[in-house]
């Protein structure tokens, strides 16, 4: 454990209080539960809640939060999200009310310079959210080749000089491997145009540390396989909420909740449904949620957070 104390401010937790749980529920699971502040807040307002599941990949955040939240009705498990039908299979449960996500890296990671995730803080080219399994940053940067890189910057994180990063990244470590993560803002910002650092909001290398911590964790793939579960694991009238913080993750959980609240597959062009598919969810929130001006001036990584929730309907309940 790092003698940093850990730190994190969660965000839109007004609106994950109003959407995690029908009223009434009794189990509910913080599916990224760090250092459980959603949780604590969730707790304060659903005084019917006899158990909750709390799930993280960062064994060292889990622990730590045994100390600051305790409560009896927490069972911690390091695990996936996607791991959820065994953990409630070992908790001898078969369905939950309520089930939050909140995607975002925690401020403990970001600002633990010994974890890798920030460049503006040195540190090992880790970025694992566990960090005992999988290769780090270092080992993508060093070994991948300088396509692959492309397509990793590219596809995650939406840099338009892919190419060139890239190109710089593996010119460099074929004199210096990288090991650092100012070493390798550095390669990233002496690659970019001087005329686009000028002009930029965000610190050069922010694309391509997103798209490594990507790559690093499988995240896309785990909120793949998390959608492909969540609905089994949830009770009829149970909710699901999630908080995304970029595109690319908010992209796959819109889809999946208009699918499911849409039922049916038919073209367009039948005058009636021949699939038969009915309506598995109702959406509780229109549009995405975002954070207000007075939170994000107190908490400035709120800014890109949006939330999203649904209900979970009976199966073939078609909703008039």
């Amino acid at each position: 454990m790092s003698s940093q104390t850990p730190f994190h401010q969660s965000v839109l937790v007004d609106a994950v209080v109003r959407y995690a749980m029908p009223e009434n529920g009794q189990i509910f699971v913080d599916g990224t539960f760090g250092l459980g502040g959603h949780t604590r807040a969730v707790l304060a307002s659903y005084p019917s809640i006899t158990r909750v599941i709390g799930i993280d990949r960062d064994a060292e955040i889990l622990e730590y939060s045994c100390r600051t939240l305790e409560d009896q009705r927490i069972n911690r498990f390091q695990a996936n999200a996607s791991d959820l039908p065994e953990i409630l299979a070992r908790c001898d449960l078969k369905g939950v009310d309520g089930i939050l996500l909140d995607l975002g890296v925690s401020s403990w990671q970001l600002d633990n310079a010994a974890r890798g995730f920030s460049f503006t803080r040195p540190g090992p080219l880790d970025m694992r959210m566990n960090n005992a399994e999988g290769p780090t940053a270092a080992d993508l940067v060093n070994q991948l080749e300088r396509d692959e890189l492309t397509r990793i910057f590219f596809e995650y994180g939406e840099e338009k000089f892919s190419r060139r990063i890239a190109d710089a990244i593996v010119r460099q470590r074929n004199a210096t491997p990288f090991t650092t993560t100012d070493q390798l803002a550095k390669t990233v910002t002496e690659a970019m145009p001087a005329a686009s650092r000028r002009q930029s909001q965000i610190h050069p290398a922010t694309r391509v540390f997103q798209a490594l911590r990507i790559a690093v964790n499988h995240e896309l793939e785990e909120i793949e396989r998390f959608l492909g579960i969540a609905l089994a694991c949830l009770n009829t009238g149970g909710h699901l909420t999630i908080i995304s913080f970029h595109s690319l993750e908010d992209r796959l959980v819109k889809a999946f909740m208009q699918k499911h609240q849409k039922g049916c597959e038919c073209p367009p062009r039948f005058p009636v449904c021949v699939c038969g598919k009915k309506p598995l969810l109702k959406l509780l929130t229109g549009k995405a949620i975002f954070a207000d001006d007075n939170e994000t001036a107190a908490n400035p990584r709120a800014r890109s957070a949006r939330l999203r929730a649904a209900m979970k309907l009976s199966t073939g309940d078609n909703e008039k």
